[in-house]
């Protein structure tokens, strides 16, 4: 049994390695720089070793993107039950989605398909990204109990205004300083969350 658990351990470590691989490519180089072969030679495993364990670039990619999301999912559910107060709780996962763009930007990179991170797999279908998606609806509902469309409406703002300016600060981040595209996101969240009264 011990063996088992060892060998199980191990290729969990190498699966978590070849991921972390393809993101430190990502970092130095950008998405369009990581392959199969790459990582490969990054890690000292020959290429069909790492096959072995995601088929594809773009099986690669998904699996990030669906890590991504499972990680704001997690972080969201948290804060769920850590605020009563709509407004404050859809902040707050504002917030988190700020500080995962800053912290993870190849991960969000890849959920998004920025910076060449082009994940092929149809994001409308993954079922992280629609369990994320649940959850700020329902606390715009919170809000506005309204149609479906309405609150669909509502999520695709408060998902515009957050994503754009986590966008656009990454692209001036060498014309405004990090500190700055903080302070107006934050800002601007806090007025979006109390135009939603």
């Amino acid at each position: 049994m011990e063996v088992v658990e060892r060998k199980q351990r191990t290729r969990e470590q190498t699966r978590a390695g070849i991921l972390q691989t393809a993101k430190d490519i990502a970092r130095r180089e950008g998405w369009q720089a990581v392959s199969i072969r790459k990582i490969a030679d990054a890690i000292d495993y020959s290429a069909p070793v790492v096959y072995d364990y995601f088929d594809s670039k773009d099986v690669l990619l998904d699996e990030i993107r669906n890590d991504g999301f499972r990680y704001l999912r997690t972080e969201y559910e948290r804060l769920v039950k850590l605020y009563r107060d709509p407004e404050k709780l859809l902040y707050e996962i504002s917030l988190i989605q700020w500080q995962f763009a800053v912290q993870q930007p190849e991960m969000y990179q890849v959920m998004y398909n920025l910076n060449g991170a082009n994940c092929v797999a149809p994001i409308e279908e993954s079922i992280e990204i629609k369990s994320v998606t649940d959850i700020i609806c329902r606390i715009i509902f919170t809000f506005i109990p309204k149609a479906a469309e309405s609150i669909r409406r509502l999520y695709f703002e408060w998902w515009a205004t957050s994503h754009g300016l986590i966008t656009l600060s990454a692209l001036l981040r060498h014309q405004q300083s990090l500190e700055s595209s903080e302070q107006i996101y934050r800002e601007t969240m806090r007025r979006f969350v109390r135009g939603l009264k």
